[in-house]
């Protein structure tokens, strides 16, 4: 009678077993969609010549959909500027302060905060130039609350003479850059009075004798402002736009010769700047560093956030201050050591960036992601790819870094499901083109977007 019972209940179990309910067995088999994604990647010559991070994340599920090392660390280039931008919103005003000022006697004491659009020509509004020529009073510039320098930390040496590396500073000036254009044997006009804006910066053109080597048609010295012009009988057109080297005296000079009154230096100013004068609108700001990837507006922005929080200017600081108040959430702290992500001592795990877009979005809506994000096909470093079909909206939305033998992009993607997911791409240490590796992660975000 025993073993009758005993092979009854083991009958009664077999049988539970083979009806195990449908749903349960579709629970328990793989995502055929993340076997697209495997499939993909482990077919991809292109990857397989790459060391790559990527994360796909479901916010509303709260779900890791797809992960491939998305717990190692990585160079994330311009990426970097997503945490700048971060702390940007989180620490600075909607009205970004341009001046710090004290009135004493008959003398106007004042210090820039870093705000990079002063006389810069990407932006229209100028109040903070407006309000220093309408001064009656003696002008003092201070600048004794700099304690940076200013090249980032791991810049190369040789990107002195570039446009994407202009010298941080505690003013700058007409975007900390010179801007001329030069053809056959004559600098030729921006426009119709000055072939060097500022104007200020023809005193620095020299022209040389024809050398066949020179690949340039005008370069900067390493340690000056000095620029040599050599001339060339062909039609060859250069635009440049070419940093110049921060000298305190310089840039007195400078504000003297566009305010049109003498400026002073305040070696020991008695007073405390405890006035602050507000300028451009924060947003227009940050869209434009993220959008387009200006590095000299995001080193600036780090600059001022010490500013604000610290008292004093130094990029280090700031990204401890912001580490340690605003970022502790993130699963790995970053290794963070410049505002723009020109240096390669910056590294982050593509789990770490996934976590920072979640946050991003969490806190400030869709939409300021669109409106602070490139959209593919439409603005900023995307607008010539990830192209939606046409008459739809753009399906990504996401932040492009790139050195050389590094591309990463991070960001938003739209499902035509109607998901939005967040997804990092990481690839470093390659030596296949930066287009080859775009067009890689391209064909990757298609297959998300059409079966996720």
């Amino acid at each position: 009678m025993r073993s009758y019972f005993l092979f009854l209940l083991l009958f009664v179990l077999g049988l539970m077993s083979a009806c195990k309910t449908p749903d349960r067995m579709i629970d328990d088999a793989p995502d055929p969609r993340e076997s697209l994604l495997d499939t993909f990647f482990s077919q991809s010559q292109v990857f397989d010549e790459s060391i790559t991070g990527f994360v796909l994340y479901d916010p509303e599920t709260d779900s890791v959909l797809h992960d491939r090392d998305g717990h190692r660390f990585f160079t994330p280039a311009s990426n970097t500027k997503t945490l700048t931008l971060y702390a940007a919103l989180k620490i600075l005003p909607e009205i970004l302060p341009s001046l710090r000022y004290e009135v004493k006697d008959d003398t106007l004491y004042f210090r820039s905060t870093g705000d990079p659009t002063f006389l810069n020509p990407t932006f229209d509004s100028q109040k903070a130039y407006e309000f220093l020529k309408s001064r009656d009073e003696v002008l003092a510039y201070y600048d004794g609350h700099y304690d940076d320098e200013h090249f980032g930390s791991g810049w190369s040496w040789d990107w002195y003479p570039q446009a994407y590396a202009p010298e941080k500073s505690p003013f700058p000036i007409y975007g900390n850059m010179m801007r001329l254009q030069a053809q056959q044997v004559a600098l030729v006009m921006l426009n119709e009075d000055e072939p060097v804006k500022p104007k200020f910066f023809e005193r620095y053109i020299n022209q040389k004798e024809w050398d066949s080597d020179q690949p340039q048609l005008v370069l900067r010295s390493l340690r000056d402002n000095q620029i040599s012009y050599v001339p060339r009988s062909d039609t060859v057109r250069q635009e440049r736009n070419i940093p110049f080297v921060y000298d305190r005296d310089l840039v007195i000079e400078m504000l003297s010769d566009t305010l049109s009154t003498q400026v002073h230096h305040a070696e020991n100013p008695p007073v405390s700047f405890s006035q602050t004068f507000y300028g451009p609108p924060a947003d227009t700001v940050y869209a434009r560093m993220h959008k387009v990837s200006d590095n000299f507006i995001a080193e600036q922005l780090m600059l001022m956030i010490s500013d604000q929080e610290i008292g004093t200017m130094n990029t280090d600081k700031a990204i401890n201050y912001v580490l340690n108040n605003y970022l502790d959430h993130l699963p790995d702290r970053p290794r963070w050591s410049d505002g723009s992500g020109l240096t390669r001592y910056n590294l982050i795990t593509p789990r770490t960036m996934v976590a920072l877009l979640n946050s991003f979005y969490d806190e400030f809506g869709e939409h300021t992601m669109k409106k602070m994000f490139p959209a593919g096909g439409e603005s900023g470093t995307i607008s010539g790819s990830y192209r939606p079909n046409v008459g739809d909206s753009p399906y990504v939305y996401a932040k492009t870094g790139t050195l050389r033998n590094n591309t990463a992009l991070s960001g938003y993607v739209y499902t035509d499901s109607g998901r939005r997911l967040i997804f990092t791409f990481m690839n470093n240490n390659y030596v296949v083109t930066n287009n080859t590796m775009r067009g890689e992660m391209e064909k990757a975000l298609r297959i998300i977007k059409e079966n996720f």
